[in-house]
This record gives structure tokens, sequence and C-alpha cells, in this order.
């Protein structure tokens, strides 16, 4: 790779990002590239934070895996500490519209200028590395994007950090980290080109997490996911927390109960929509729970679960035209059926206009068949993406389920041809992002860097 050019805006400091991606030019790993690549990935991550000083970590971690429920689960488990007055940091990935969203304290997203200056502290450091010990190979962006959160949460000083796994977890760059708490949301079938065809691969792969003598805590899974889960954190002299075992919520998003064998909290309220996101909300207490040395209040983790809120999930907005819109990035069959239920559970009786577009490595019928159930019309489109599926392909897939589809090229133009009182925009977090710029509800939007 050539020399940086110098880094003095915002956009210079994306794009000496971006020259580093190596998975059709994402901000992300590139997880095709096997494992012993992922492997030295880990230690030039590792690398990277010890050259600048930044090892070990003065902060507590609490590392989060899983394949549905990762990004409401880390919102939670940080909006439960801001509310105990917990110094907060959290990185989760990919980023809805802002590479800034990556490195989050307190609610609030480091500066433009901030990150100009991390940025150029890192890949000076990063090329420093590459001149010194070239049989590592070249930092790539998901590396880059990982040590600079780690690092900006240390010159921070936050009390905690929650980092969300990006792919796997075994050789995902954020495996790095020693965490005070490990926590496993719920899997599913996911990338299986990369983690296995298997759920208990995928629980391997997962459960790579788990580290020696570190509590963990995981959604209640499938016998074959549990076992495996279960040998590795019997491996790693790790205490388990398993949901519906070691603790219960009952009720749904508007009134639950969580009960352990040492609380009980009644009446608690969740800001996210969704049955679902319950068993979020026990994971997030769970882990709360077990973190060392602090004491988190029934008050704060009322009062956390209360506003935490995530764009993108379930998120509902009107247009200038009456309509009801929903937005949501699910993408797994899973999430699609969670989906599917919560609409059912708020509108009774709807059937909604599906707006759906999906990215390549997806299983489209089976994203497509709790949603096609409750959908009266399907229109199609393709979201802004490289690995984007093509329309074509997603009508394909209808089709085959025996429904009418509509193609439009793109997300703006699928909503304006979407009609009735309510309307789903779905199939993956790239579709969800073009729908809120297309409807004017996001407020930061990184300029294109190419």
């Amino acid at each position: 790779m050539q020399p940086v050019p110098e880094i003095t805006t915002y956009t210079e400091a994306l794009r000496a990002i971006w020259d580093r991606s190596g998975y059709d030019k994402g901000f992300i790993s590139n997880p095709f590239a096997g494992d012993d690549a992922a492997r030295l990935g880990l230690v030039r991550t590792q690398t990277l934070l010890t050259h600048l000083g930044h090892h070990p970590l003065p902060y507590a971690i609490v590392h989060v895996a899983g394949s549905k429920g990762k990004g409401s689960t880390c919102t939670m488990i940080a909006a439960i500490l801001r509310a105990a007055e917990v110094r907060t940091g959290i990185y989760m990935s990919p980023q809805l519209h802002s590479f800034r969203e990556r490195f989050d304290i307190n609610g609030e997203l480091i500066s433009e200028g901030d990150f100009v200056a991390l940025t150029k502290l890192f890949i000076g450091a990063a090329e420093e590395i590459e001149a010194e010990n070239p049989s590592l190979g070249e930092i790539t962006a998901f590396e880059i994007s990982t040590a600079m959160a780690l690092g900006w949460f240390a010159q921070q000083r936050v009390d905690v950090a929650v980092i969300e796994v990006g792919l796997g977890g075994t050789l995902d760059a954020t495996n790095i980290v020693d965490p005070a708490i490990s926590v496993i949301t719920t899997l599913d079938y996911e990338h299986t080109a990369i983690l296995g065809e298997t759920l208990a691969e995928i629980a391997s792969n997962k459960a790579g997490i788990i580290k020696q003598d570190r509590p963990v805590v995981t959604a209640s899974q499938p016998s074959e996911a549990m076992t495996v889960i279960r040998a590795r954190a019997d491996e790693m002299n790790a205490s388990l927390q398993i949901a519906g075992v070691s603790w219960q919520v009952t009720g749904d998003d508007r009134c639950f109960c969580f009960r352990d064998d040492s609380d009980e909290l009644h009446d608690l309220s969740l800001a996210m929509v969704g049955n679902h996101q319950i068993d979020n909300a026990g994971l997030a207490i769970a882990a709360v729970q077990q973190l060392p040395g602090l004491e988190i209040t029934e008050s704060a983790i009322r009062a956390g679960l209360a506003v935490a809120s995530l764009p993108a999930r379930f998120e509902e907005t009107a247009d200038t035209q009456g309509r009801h819109i929903i937005i949501d990035g699910a993408h797994t069959p899973k999430s699609a059926a969670a989906l599917a239920q919560a609409i059912a559970s708020r509108y009774p009786g709807k059937q909604p206009t599906l707006v759906i577009g999906m990215l390549a490595d997806k299983n489209p019928q089976a994203v497509l068949a709790p949603l096609l159930e409750i959908s009266e019309r399907v229109i199609v489109v393709q979201p802004p993406s490289p690995r984007a599926m093509p329309v074509t392909e997603l009508a394909a897939a209808v089709e085959a389920m025996g429904r009418e589809v509509e193609i439009c090229a793109r997300v703006e133009d699928g909503l304006a041809a979407a009609d009735g009182e309510l309307i789903v925009v779905t199939g993956s977090f790239t579709t969800a992002a073009e729908a809120r710029i297309v409807l004017g509800l996001a407020t930061i939007v990184d300029p294109p860097v190419s």
C-alpha cells in the first residue's frame, strides 16, 4: 500500500480507512480470506493497540456475540449502565449512516475533528507496524476501526465498554479483548459460507468469545448449539447463566417481569417494540448484574430499558402523505419472524405493503416466508450496496413462493410506489438506512467515499 496522504479532513480520514477495505469495498474485514488470515488479523489488531500503549485496556468490557438481537442487547446494556451513571462506550458495526456511530460514549458520537486526529494516529501507527513487520500483512479497515474504538475509549476514560462482535466470534478482530463478561444472543443460520452450515458450527464460532474464568450469559439456544456453548464454558472454567434456566422473563414489551434466584422485577417496560425484545432485555439485565465492582440498582434497570432505542428496529414514522411506515433491518429468518409477529401484535388485522431489499449472502425464501404471510402487496428493491442481492433474483424468490411481485430499482422508488395505511421497509440494514435517508430521518450522513 502507498503511504497515506496527509489526513486533515473528515473525508480524507474516511478514505484512509476505506482504502484498507477488503470485502467488496466496505468498512468490514474480508471473511472469505480464510482462518489463517483472520488469525493474523487478531495479531495485527493487538499489535496496533500495544504499539500505541493501549494494552492492557483500562476499563471493563462486555463482549456480545450472536446472530439475532446483538445490537438491541448492546444498546440496552449501555442504557442501563448510563442510567447508573457509569461512563459507557459502545462499539457496534456496521453503522447506518456515519462511521462515527462506531465511537459512542454516553450517547455522544465522536466529533469529526477528534475522528480525524484519531484516524491519523492509528493509520500512522499501522504504517509503522507494516513496515517493521511485513509478514503480518496489511491491517484491514475493520481491524483499524476496532483498535481505534478500543483506544478511543481508553483515551476518554470510560468505565465500561460494550463491544459488539462484527462476524462470528473466535476470529473476529474484537476477540482480542479480555471481557468482564461475555454475552451470546440468540443464534440463527447466518453467514453459513463463513461460519458453517450447522448451528453447532455457528455456535462454535460464537462461543469463541468465552474466556478463561470470565462469566458468560446466553440466550436459550437449540440443543445442538447449547451443547457447544456448555462445552466451551466448561473448558474455560466460565460460569454459565442461561435464559429460561438461570432467569425467566414473562409478559410482553409493554409490561414484563424478570425473575432469577435472588431478584424479581415487576412491571418493566421497553422503548423497543416486539415481544422478542424482552428476551434481549433479560440478557441485558443478567449481564449488568454480573459486572464486577458495580452496583446496578433496580431504578437504573427500569430507566435504561425505558429509553433504550435504536434506529431501524421497528422504527415507526409517518410521511407527508399520511402513510404509516415501519422501518426494520430484519435480515435473518428469526428476525423476520419476530418482525412479522410484532406487526401482527401492534396492528391486528392489517396487511401492510412490503418493501424489501436484501444482501446477496442471505436466504431469501427463509427471510420472506413469515413476512409474506402478513403482507398484502410485495415490492422488491435493490439496496445501495456492492453486496446487494440483484432485484431480479429477489423477485424470482417471491414468485417461486406463489406471490405476485413488483420490481423497483431503488429503495426510493419502492417507497414512492407503495400505498396503503401501513408500509414495512425491511430485508437489510442497508435498505433500512436508505429508507431513513429518503424519509428525512437521518440527521448525520457521511459524504461518499470512493
